[in-house]
């Protein structure tokens, strides 16, 4: 995992790889006061049980 805060975004974003230095995986902290409602309704959330 890599983080990184860019001025721009104003929040965390971490950056997931694998082995081969391949991205698999995005994760923005506290994405609902930084991302689009429609982008947000359309993402799966992968953080709760039984959602």
């Amino acid at each position: 995992m890599y983080p990184c805060d860019p001025g721009d975004v104003d929040g965390m974003i971490n950056l997931d790889f694998d082995e081969q230095g391949r991205l698999i995986g995005i994760e923005v902290l506290g994405a609902s006061s930084k991302l689009p409602e429609y982008l947000l309704q359309s993402a799966e959330r992968l953080d709760t049980e039984g959602a």
